[in-house]
């Protein structure tokens, strides 16, 4: 217990990436096993996890902050559309402003051309890169995850990306960490090519 209390000042925005990544979570999904050469993560008593118990908005509004602010800029999302957003977390006029901040390239038009739009509800969150070959190009060839489903995607579920995100920390000695990697016990082989995204203090919620 004492290590959760010093995870908990922390934990809103984690778990609110969580929750904002995992707005399909009733959606089916095969979890990937954590190799046996990485850290497996502890249990934390999550407050969406009782029988009875629902997604905290707070948290996830708190979420969508630090996935836009933050994992927005190597991260895609795109199987969630703004409209999943209404009633989870937002009201629907706060959606439909965030879905106008972005241009969408839509098209053909009358003459066969492409043109730009503001976003709408219907439209799914942004990918940072226009394709797979931008996003290794610009990630030293790895090719950062779609987060829509990252929670059901992973064994251990938040576990996982609680334990991931703020697992970082200097190698144990004699332990040679790779140019351009980061050594993170919780992740298969224990280097990672994302490097620490959050910092506390970091983006405000």
């Amino acid at each position: 217990m004492a290590a959760w209390s010093r995870l908990s000042g922390r934990l809103p925005a984690v778990a609110a990436t969580a929750g904002a990544t995992g707005l399909a979570l009733a959606t089916g999904s095969t979890a990937l096993r954590a190799n046996d050469d990485a850290l497996h993560p502890p249990h934390f008593p999550w407050s969406h996890k009782g029988a009875l118990s629902s997604f905290d908005a707070a948290s996830i509004r708190r979420g969508y902050n630090v996935y836009r602010n933050v994992c927005a800029s190597c991260h895609s999302m795109n199987r969630i559309a703004y409209r999943n957003l209404v009633d989870v977390a937002f009201s629907a006029e706060e959606v439909k402003e965030m879905a106008e901040e972005t241009e969408v390239e839509d098209g053909p038009n009358d003459e066969g051309l492409s043109f730009s739009r503001p976003g709408r509800l219907s439209d799914v969150m942004p990918a940072p890169y226009a394709n797979e070959e931008a996003a290794r190009y610009a990630n030293n060839g790895a090719l950062p995850p779609d987060l829509s489903l990252i929670v059901k995607a992973r064994e251990g579920g938040e576990d996982y990306i609680f334990a991931l995100l703020t697992g970082y920390r200097d190698p144990p000695e004699g332990i040679s960490v790779r140019e351009g990697l980061h050594y993170n016990p919780y992740f298969a082989g224990g280097q990672i090519a994302m490097a620490r995204a959050l910092y506390d203090g970091g983006v405000g919620v």
